[in-house]
């Protein structure tokens, strides 16, 4: 008599998931475009930054650090996203005790809106939209995270042209780390505002985030950039998310 077939294994689990793919490396810097890097190895990681993994570069002239290459867009581990939540939820917070009743809101780099789903807890009569340069936004609109779903990015002529100051409340919340020309989606964020409206910028550090413009003989930061282009910054020096009221007299 034959003895019936062994079940099969089921086939292995990987224990840890597959690492993320990472963006392209730069060899100039975002804010002042000098090509004058230093790099050291990301936070965690004392042995060095290896082949294909991220490290921290630092301009040597306007001081600005930034992950190079940078992780592109995605939804990020579960954990991570847990950190990603409290981080919006304090935002929020903050931002209340400036705009308690805005009418309209942008989230700028959205992804899957979960700062406006977040946020919504302490605005629950505000209109959320997303603009994403992926369509992870339609998906938001979809599932009713924000009313209104863009997908491209800030800078675009024609989505620049279509948001012109409709919004009391536009957020980059780790935005301007993401992108090739930081200034230029600062100004843009600003151009979608509305007069006596807020901008909301939260960035790991926003002490290191200087800007160098050519001829410049000192770095301005942050703050000294946002107050340059017509802005009063609600928020201290110490403070990891910066809160400006765009001046009524701002272009």
């Amino acid at each position: 008599m034959t003895a019936p077939p062994a079940p099969s294994a089921p086939p292995p689990v990987p224990a840890v998931p597959p690492v993320p793919p990472y963006g392209p490396y730069r060899g100039d810097c975002p804010w002042c475009g000098s090509r004058r890097l230093r790099t050291r190895p990301a936070p965690g990681d004392r042995r060095g930054a290896a082949p294909g993994r991220r490290a921290l570069d630092r301009c040597r002239d306007c001081r600005h650090a930034f992950r190079n290459p940078p992780l592109p867009p995605g939804p990020g581990h579960p954990l991570v996203r847990a950190g990603v939540r409290l981080r919006h939820g304090l935002a929020a917070r903050e931002l209340h005790r400036h705009c308690p009743e805005p009418e309209s809101w942008l989230d700028v780099g959205t992804g899957d809106a979960d700062l406006p789903h977040t946020a919504r807890a302490r605005f629950p009569y505000t209109s959320f939209d997303g603009l994403d340069p992926t369509h992870r936004v339609l998906r938001a609109r979809a599932v009713e995270r924000v009313e209104e779903a863009f997908v491209g990015r800030l800078t675009d002529p024609h989505i620049a042209a279509r948001l012109r100051s409709r919004y009391d409340v536009v957020s980059l919340v780790q935005q301007l780390e993401r992108v090739p020309d930081p200034r230029a989606e600062l100004r843009a964020a600003l151009h979608v505002l509305r007069p006596g409206g807020h901008l909301l910028v939260d960035v790991a550090d926003p002490r290191r985030l200087l800007l160098a413009p050519p001829g410049a003989a000192h770095p301005a930061g942050l703050r000294a950039e946002l107050a340059a282009l017509g802005c009063t910054v609600l928020t201290g020096a110490r403070s990891h998310r910066v809160i400006a009221r765009k001046d009524d007299s701002a272009p």
